[in-house]
């Protein structure tokens, strides 16, 4: 009797497990989720309204299936991510909204409507009111950028972090700057943003967006030498920026640079001493470093790169404690600080290096991902899923019921919705482990837009470029 009910255990658990396919199709459909509620219905920064965005002469689009919603022309840096949904008021707390804009955080969130523009593409012809999801997010990023362009440059017309004064009865906004210095990952994330712009357009319109992208471009290459004396944080980023840039141009001026920043980052990287130096707060570059690494790799094999993150992602790996089942950071305290960062990062390295070596599936991903994403509390709510009446929940968007979707391709059934729980779908920036206990616990729902708009993006920019079906890597 023991060994008939032993023999059902086992096909039970294999197939509780989520597979490598159900946990990209899930962080997917997260990422695109949670970014529709933050930009639309969140009113978390200088909000704009869908009557602006010259949505009127696109053809078939439902202007009030948008009546709702409040696009963002650009995000403050935090709030509490309680979500009100009522006759009267949808939104965030406004009370509760820190007025300071970070560059990388408003250029990450344009980079993503632009991006999933070619995702609500797919939709033409098919469903209108997804299909008019992408033109609304595609005027909006035009609108996001020409808002940047005007108010979040100093003096010397490059981009920095500003802090909101005041908003006059006219409307006019009081901006000061909040930083003295400029970053050159903040300039090079909005060269990127307003180079795709540019091919939205039709050739002449598009030429003004294309200039100013390859003027930011001329700037790096007139001030290279001051780009090795950057830290090893800003030269990783840099170079994550750049490997953006170039794979959407192919631009041959930036070529050269882009290889000459992995070849100083490898330089840094190696000084670096693992152990002391990458505790909590850094694993995340680590992993930043694995995929800018592996991204040169493919676009210009070589050898060097592949050899540094092949050294990398062992000494990730190796960080997994398969007692526990999830990653294990250098730390001598009772108490281990995880940031959603680190996490997710974490996540998309496994699924990076799954899909460069045709690996099926990757228990260390299974554990972090159940353990470390889904069940420690970092992630606050995640979106319902699509409706039996929506394309979306069906292969080839068919609405035929032999190809139906399964749930488990758009979430885990643990975690509560949005309108369930009455917070956003979004990563809190870090939670605790208890390493005694074996437990997680989160602090604070406080939404951080400089954690939640580059995961987002990164998320999806991961999954699409080291996806199986293409982008294969030379090994």
């Amino acid at each position: 009797m023991v060994v008939e009910i032993l023999k059902y255990i086992g096909p039970f658990l294999r197939i509780t497990a989520l597979s490598k396919e159900n946990i990209e199709k899930q962080l997917s459909y997260f990422s695109r989720e949670s970014f529709k509620h933050i930009v639309l219905k969140s009113r978390c920064g200088i909000c704009t309204s869908v009557n602006n965005l010259k949505l009127k002469n696109i053809p078939n689009f439902d202007i009030n299936i948008f009546k709702k919603n409040s696009p963002l022309l650009c995000i403050y840096k935090k709030a509490n991510a309680k979500y009100t949904c009522n006759s009267d008021y949808t939104g965030w707390d406004e009370n509760t909204f820190k007025k300071e804009f970070n560059v990388s955080s408003n250029a990450f969130m344009t980079l993503c409507l632009l991006d999933f523009c070619n995702y609500y593409e797919n939709f033409k012809d098919i469903d209108n009111k997804l299909f008019s999801v992408g033109k609304l997010y595609e005027k909006l990023a035009f609108s996001q950028l020409e808002f940047y362009s005007s108010n979040f440059r100093n003096n010397e017309g490059v981009f920095v972090d500003k802090k909101e004064i005041a908003v006059n009865s006219n409307g006019t906004l009081e901006l000061e700057d909040k930083a003295k210095k400029f970053k050159y990952s903040d300039q090079a994330l909005l060269m990127s943003a307003f180079y795709q712009a540019s091919t939205f357009c039709e050739k002449n319109e598009g030429e003004s967006y294309k200039a100013f992208a390859l003027d930011i471009l001329n700037m790096f290459l007139n001030y290279k030498h001051e780009i090795y004396n950057l830290s090893f944080d800003e030269t990783n980023r840099l170079c994550f920026a750049m490997n953006i840039f170039y794979n959407m141009s192919k631009n041959k001026n930036s070529e050269q640079l882009l290889i000459d920043l992995c070849d100083l980052l490898i330089e840094k990287y190696e000084e670096k001493d693992l152990e002391a130096d990458f505790k909590n707060e850094n694993i995340d570059n680590v992993c930043l470093v694995y995929l800018n690494l592996l991204i040169a790799n493919k676009n210009f094999s070589i050898f060097k790169f592949k050899q540094c993150s092949d050294k990398i992602i062992d000494y990730l790996l190796n960080l997994y404690d398969n007692e526990r089942a999830i990653f294990l950071l250098p730390s001598d305290k009772k108490d281990i600080d995880y940031g959603s960062s680190e996490i997710v990062m974490y996540i998309l390295s496994c699924i990076a290096y799954t899909n460069c070596n045709n690996l099926s599936d990757l228990s260390t991903l299974n554990g972090v991902y159940k353990n470390q994403l889904i069940n420690s509390g970092i992630v606050l709510s995640w979106p319902d899923v699509p409706s039996l009446e929506s394309v979306e929940k069906y292969k080839n968007y068919s609405l035929k019921s032999e190809d139906l979707i399964e749930d488990a391709s758009f979430r885990s059934s643990s975690l509560p919705t949005p309108e369930s729980s009455e917070l956003a779908p979004i990563f809190l920036k870090s939670t605790q482990y208890n390493i005694k206990k074996d437990i997680f616990s989160s602090g604070k729902n406080t939404f951080d837009s400089t954690k939640n708009m580059p995961l987002l993006f990164m998320i999806q920019y991961v999954l699409n470029f080291f996806s199986n079906d293409s982008n294969q890597l030379e090994l």
